[in-house]
């Protein structure tokens, strides 16, 4: 991502938001899996989702531009990009994509919620935590593996995965260590949606689903292992703080915690991808942002944890603090 110097870089900014509804309203109104069924021309694949041939034929059109479509006498055909990451397969990123659309309403608010605090939140139309959880599914597939490698389990070691989403860390972890107790916390809403999610992988009985609010209701435990996987964004340091104590007193004497984020660097003004996950965080709920990893270090040492630990951040600038319970 290189910055921004030119006024051709600002208006490439500025335009940024047509190609990315170009490939939401592809998603949306599933182009790419009518074409699926066959390369057609715009009036067979309109037929086939219900579409307007004429204004579906300029979409295309700029698909095809984009690569994400091919194009040869007048037929249109899913281009190998698009087969491999717009459509159900292991690679897909089709709910992740779904999930940033579901937030426009949102980021089309931003300028009245920097200027003085947020408005009430509106949904998008139906969907909007499916498509979430299975895109955090999609994002955490390839990091859940080396995540669980990088932090072993031991046998009947208990391991808390709290707000687990779509269980996919507490999945890996099972599969390394199959004789592990392992719980996913999380709201019964996304529960619901976790419970199709290991019916589809096969993987029901090897987690343990519990319903609740992790602010409020009780953990259960003792555990050996904390694992909080991209929640602190979501909420303000008091907040932060309340839940890592209330993971602390979940731990079994010796136990640890582990907290996974997108990190900011100490100037807070890279990794980009980091900074732009804070404004969407500014965006979507009522006190979240990205942290450093001393903030968070910070955060663990005020909720009673001891030897705090940040691992290097990867590319992406996702990072792991981890702690020990007990007394600082």
């Amino acid at each position: 991502m290189r910055p921004v110097r030119t006024s051709d870089d600002v208006m490439e900014i500025g335009h940024g938001y047509q190609r990315a509804m170009i490939l939401f309203t592809a998603l949306k109104i599933g182009l790419f899996r009518g074409l699926a069924e066959g390369p057609c021309g715009a009036p067979l694949l309109a037929r086939r989702i219900g579409a307007d041939p004429g204004k579906l034929a300029v979409l295309l059109d700029a698909l095809s531009s984009l690569g994400l479509v091919g194009k040869r006498a007048g037929r249109y055909r899913n281009a190998g990009i698009a087969r491999d990451l717009l459509l159900p397969g292991p690679r897909s990123m089709e709910s992740i994509l779904l999930h940033h659309l579901d937030g426009w309403g949102e980021w089309g608010r931003l300028p009245s919620a920097v200027r003085a605090g947020r408005e009430p939140r509106i949904r998008a139309e139906g969907g909007y935590q499916e498509n979430f959880i299975r895109g955090m599914e999609e994002n955490a597939r390839e990091r859940a593996a080396r995540v669980a490698r990088a932090f072993p389990l031991r046998a009947r070691e208990r391991l808390l995965d709290l707000g687990g989403g779509a269980a996919t860390y507490a999945v890996a972890w099972a599969e390394g260590c199959p004789d592990a107790e392992i719980t996913v916390f999380d709201t019964p809403g996304t529960l619901r949606i976790t419970r199709k999610i290991l019916r589809e992988k096969g993987a029901e009985g090897r987690v343990r689903l519990v319903e609740g609010d992790f602010l409020k209701d009780p953990l259960g435990g003792p555990y050996d292992f904390v694992w909080i996987s991209q929640i602190l964004h979501a909420y303000a340091v008091p907040d932060c703080v309340r839940l890592l104590r209330r993971a602390r007193a979940s731990l079994a004497p010796g136990g640890r915690v582990g907290v996974q984020e997108f990190l900011l660097d100490d100037g807070k003004t890279s990794p980009p991808g980091a900074a732009f996950f804070s404004v969407h965080m500014v965006a979507v709920t009522d006190g979240g942002r990205a942290y450093t990893a001393g903030e968070i270090a910070g955060m663990m040492r005020k909720a009673g944890y001891r030897k705090v630990v940040a691992e290097p951040k990867d590319a992406r600038g996702v990072g792991i603090v981890h702690a020990f319970g007990g007394p600082s």
